[in-house]
């Protein structure tokens, strides 16, 4: 983990609320795993108050020839709009790379990466590393509320990869959710059931996820969004619910931020430090 001040070099516009940033940064992008994220201070002063995360898009080569690091973000609010004005040469105080990420089963032949909204920016690193290996075959499912707001395909495309795009609205690809379009996929038997599932993007799409691949005993992992303020384990904000049966199953609980609570079906887990990544039968969701 580093704190270090670092240049913007671009900040495009991908969409109405969309952009894609390169932040020069070679000791962080040396470090940074897929699914890992960031945590940035917007601006010089202390306003906003807290830093935001953003999950590391890609590592990139900057114009200076030195190693830096791309976030895709969307415009949600005052510290995201705010950002979205700075231009190359502006400065930005960051730390990172944070949190547990991705882990590639490497024993497995297929992989399916889904992703919703700006949650896809979080799986490119990772179809990165599986496309590097020639023997795997991977498979990406894009979800978009509609045409206009699809992000990052064409980058995708650049992979040796399956690219599949679904709209809400049907107005590009797939008409439907992109759950609905991986159930479809599964159901006609057009993607291998022996196969393992990693997915980021909004929590209502990642719990029908996890029922699907529970019907159809498939294993995978999810990365959780929970609201951050400090984004290493000192503020506690960004609590998930987690099942004591199997979160103990894969993680040292004695060096973790994982507080089981005796006599209950539930436990918690800090999503900055013991996640973003979690396995998917390591969560829970809320009725």
């Amino acid at each position: 983990m580093f704190q270090v001040e670092s240049l913007v070099l671009l900040n495009e516009k991908l969409n109405k609320d969309s952009y894609r940033m390169v932040i020069d940064s070679a000791e962080i992008a040396s470090e940074a795993k897929p699914g890992q994220f960031l945590m940035v201070r917007i601006t010089e002063i202390n306003d906003p108050l807290f830093r935001r995360p953003f999950s590391i898009f890609r590592r990139t080569v900057t114009k200076f020839n030195s190693l830096g690091v791309e976030i895709v973000y969307k415009i949600v609010g005052r510290a995201t709009r705010l950002m979205s004005k700075l231009r190359p040469g502006d400065k930005l105080d960051i730390i990172g790379p944070l949190g547990h990420g991705f882990e590639l089963r490497k024993d497995r032949k297929t992989h399916i990466l889904i992703g919703g909204g700006t949650g896809i920016a979080t799986l490119f690193m990772l179809g990165e590393e599986i496309a590097k290996e020639n023997n795997l075959d991977l498979f990406i499912l894009i979800g978009a509320k509609n045409k206009d707001s699809v992000i990052v395909e064409k980058d995708f495309r650049s992979l040796n990869a399956h690219v599949m795009v679904s709209t809400d609205d049907g107005t590009y690809g797939y008409h439907g959710l992109v759950t609905e379009m991986f159930l479809d996929l599964l159901e006609n038997k057009s993607i291998s059931t022996d196969c393992t599932v990693y997915a980021s993007g909004p929590e209502s799409m990642l719990k029908r996820l996890v029922l699907i691949c529970k019907k159809f005993n498939l294993d995978g992992q999810i990365a959780m969004e929970r609201r951050m303020m400090c984004g290493f384990g000192a503020c506690l904000s960004c609590v998930c619910k987690i099942d004591p049966n199997h979160i103990s199953n894969k993680r040292d609980l004695n060096s973790s931020y994982i507080q089981i609570i005796p006599g209950s079906k539930f436990g918690y887990a800090l999503t900055c430090k013991d996640g973003p990544v979690f396995d998917m039968e390591e969560v829970i969701f809320d009725e």
